[in-house]
């Protein structure tokens, strides 16, 4: 055999050995696909995740499999999905907290920006303070009047240490000269939503599970944390209607590990925005009055950075810092 010849069959044989994964995945997915959540079973996250699940799995053919992974404010569920393979098998669901408020309050296990490959967004929280429906506080004033008189006295629940809701209580406290009150981190909206109404705690900074309650009557809201007004409690400002001039979000998102190819991310990502179009989905942003925040892979990266920038500020203010153990 001539040089030639021998070259050519090198070359034939490092492009087919080149090919064999390209080849590989154009049959993907061909087993079950895991989607760690990183929150509680029963929340608005792991519902909405659980729901989009079931259509992606119809469309792909195979299992779609939701588990819970809550905890560190979502940075949990987030770690595991910067170690997984990146083969489109191990994906994750969870807030974007995890990359754009947490990160800028202390170390995380995980760089946001080279870690991970973004596949979509697929709504945000509606989110706001509430209370009882026997509480003495009507409008937030009346109960951040009473915080600040009352100093430590007030207790107030959220999802977690550095999340977006614990930042906001600590921003309107700075905001109003410096209210003392208690913070209890408690993951899960129903946990937080059982806190509340058996008189654990006296306010929940909440997000998404709260809606529910709102209108069954047995909480009030005091603000919402949107840019608009809640649809089953019109009559409540917004926060930057009594002038506290946000412009912040915390989309969900779904994420894999780095250097997931392009075919995977290109399925998974078409897969999930067309099942946020899907009536039953939408249906149900509709009962839980979510906003339909639907990104794709590159416009979230964008809001990724975006977010982080604004959330960053805000924690600056409030001095927010790593949690003590």
């Amino acid at each position: 055999m001539n040089r030639k010849k021998m070259r050519m069959g090198m070359m034939a044989g490092v492009l087919i050995f080149l090919l064999i994964p390209v080849l590989a995945m154009g049959t993907y997915p061909e087993r079950e696909i895991t989607v760690y959540c990183g929150s509680s079973a029963g929340g608005v996250t792991d519902l909405g995740i659980r729901l989009l699940s079931e259509t992606v799995s119809k469309a792909l053919g195979q299992p779609v499999v939701v588990t819970n992974k809550p905890g560190a404010s979502h940075t949990i569920c987030a770690n595991l999905v910067a170690n997984a393979k990146p083969d489109g098998y191990t994906i994750g669901a969870l807030s974007a907290s995890a990359f754009t408020q947490v990160p800028n309050m202390r170390k995380v296990p995980y760089d946001v920006k080279k870690d991970f490959t973004w596949i979509a967004s697929y709504t945000d929280y509606t989110s706001g303070l509430v209370v009882r429906t026997d509480a003495p506080w009507k409008k937030l004033e009346e109960f951040l009047d009473y915080s600040k008189k009352n100093p430590g006295k007030m207790i107030y629940g959220s999802d977690g240490h550095g999340l977006g809701t614990h930042i906001l209580m600590e921003y309107m406290a700075v905001k109003k000269g410096g209210i003392d009150w208690k913070h209890v981190p408690i993951p899960g909206g129903p946990k937080l939503a059982t806190a509340l109404l058996g008189g654990h705690i006296q306010a929940w900074s909440a997000a998404g599970t709260h809606v529910k309650f709102i209108r069954e009557g047995k909480i009030r809201l005091l603000v919402s944390y949107n840019t608009d007004r809640l649809k089953y409690a019109p009559e409540v400002p917004t926060m930057n209607e009594l002038g506290y001039n946000l412009a912040i979000g915390t989309p969900l998102v779904i994420i894999g590990p780095k250097d997931l190819p392009q075919p995977i991310l290109k399925k998974l990502e078409e897969a999930y925005l067309k099942a946020m179009k899907d009536p039953a989905y939408l249906q149900f942003l509709e009962r839980i009055d979510f906003i339909q925040n639907f990104m794709g892979s590159a416009e979230l990266v964008k809001a990724i950075e975006a977010q982080s920038k604004g959330w960053k500020e805000l924690i600056e203010v409030t001095g927010i810092k790593e949690e003590t153990k």
